[in-house]
């Protein structure tokens, strides 16, 4: 749309939502964010809906987060009824879908949207995978935010030391083994800005190619704590049996979250008890048997949990609307919980997240004695040495491995 009164745009917005079947109160609540906007558009003398003074807006309140003026609930509620109105105003329709506060904003600048976009369609044309370039898309956005927060309006004004400065800004919100990572993606979005000349200058040379310590501690759960995690599920509920079909998929079969949440009713083959999926990360076709409690608690909850549903995905939304959980955020919010309701895994540097319980899958099957390759193919990964990390989880096999001091003579003053 070219243009078009906020008034207006607000009404028509309001109207597309009543298919998300939202309580009163929480249409109510959208109408006072909405109402607040406005505000703040009638103080700029402005009565056409702007995608750059919304945001303008969004990003003011943003600043005052912490602040008597501003908490962190009134400013999730603006954030995300202005992504509504932006949504509709481009596309003429809203689609609902899960939207968890993550400390980003959208991109206002065009050049920068354009750069993205073209970034993540080069990625595909060289038959990137899903996974890959759902990543590149989450760093390239948080890079070229960074810069229009910093005052960067093109990148002919960016240098190395920007490059420098902005590692140093991510790294605080990633661990140092994900910086690697990190630091892969922002080094490939750099040479493509290099390769369609955006820039004179050779941006890459200022990502070190290493960052932190090298060493990776595979995170699993113990057989104890796996006891604690199935008694804490209240297999009663709808939740509950969603979860714990969810959570043995991870833990049993060593799923990924995106694979999870992207299960459809027909990857479920009953008659020849197989799970059959093509792996959104690597694209490649996965088959695997159905274990018994895997197969059990995903029927339970699709014939007496899950809410009716046209949507083929097998695991849906606890509330309304009733579609598909929409990203593997969602599945980190629910293991999360799942380990808090356990009392396990509470320190800040435990890991949380699904990927955990694919962790132990491995694990276990590496000290059962099953082959790598076997592994390999039953974790799906495309590059065979990616399994080579869980060696580190098998202990027993590491102290067989060790070697003895016997004939090494060392005093204390040299241990000193």
């Amino acid at each position: 749309m070219s243009e078009m009164f906020l008034s207006d745009l607000i009404a028509l917005t309001r109207e597309g939502m009543l298919s998300f079947g939202q309580s009163q109160s929480t249409r109510y609540q959208y109408d006072l964010a909405w109402r607040w906007l406005s505000d703040y558009f009638d103080s700029h003398s402005q009565t056409t809906f702007s995608v750059q003074l919304a945001y303008q807006y969004v990003n003011e309140c943003r600043k005052n987060l912490g602040t008597r003026f501003m908490k962190m609930w009134r400013y999730k509620l603006i954030r995300r009824s202005t992504q509504f109105l932006k949504e509709y105003f481009e596309h003429g329709s809203i689609e609902w879908k899960y939207n968890r506060y993550d400390g980003k904003i959208s991109l206002i600048q065009i050049v920068f949207i354009r750069l993205k976009d073209n970034f993540l369609l080069s990625l595909k044309e060289n038959r990137k995978g899903f996974g890959s370039i759902r990543l590149a898309e989450t760093i390239s956005k948080q890079f070229l935010q960074y810069l229009e927060q910093t005052g960067h309006i093109d990148i002919d004004s960016v240098d190395l030391k920007v490059i420098s400065q902005f590692i140093a800004f991510i790294s605080q919100q990633y661990q140092p083994t994900s910086m690697r990572t990190v630091l892969s993606v922002l080094r490939s979005l750099l040479r493509y800005i290099e390769s369609e000349a955006l820039t004179n200058l050779t941006l890459s040379n200022a990502v070190p190619k290493s960052f932190g310590r090298k060493t990776v501690i595979v995170p699993t759960i113990t057989y104890k704590e796996e006891k604690k995690l199935l008694k804490s599920i209240d297999r009663d509920t709808v939740m509950g049996k969603r979860n714990l079909a969810m959570f043995l998929l991870a833990l049993r079969m060593g799923l990924r979250s995106v694979d999870i949440i992207n299960l459809k009713l027909d990857d479920v083959k009953w008659k020849q008890n197989n799970l059959e999926i093509i792996q959104k990360k690597t694209g490649v076709s996965l088959v695997l048997p159905l274990l018994t409690d895997v197969g059990n608690a995903v029927a339970d909850y699709i014939l007496n949990g899950r809410p009716v549903s046209v949507q083929p995905y097998i695991f849906l939304r606890s509330q309304a609307p009733y579609r598909k959980i929409a990203d593997h955020s969602a599945c980190y919010g629910i293991s999360r919980k799942l380990m808090k309701d356990a009392g396990i895994r509470q320190k800040s540097n435990d890991r949380k997240g699904f990927h955990c319980l694919r962790h132990s899958t491995a694990a276990r099957l590496l000290k059962a004695g099953t082959p790598l390759p076997v592994i390999s193919s039953i974790l799906g990964h495309r590059d065979k040495d990616s399994t080579k990390i869980y060696l580190s989880t098998d202990l027993e096999h590491l102290r067989a491995c060790a070697l003895g001091l016997d004939g090494l003579e060392v005093t204390r003053e040299e241990l000193e």
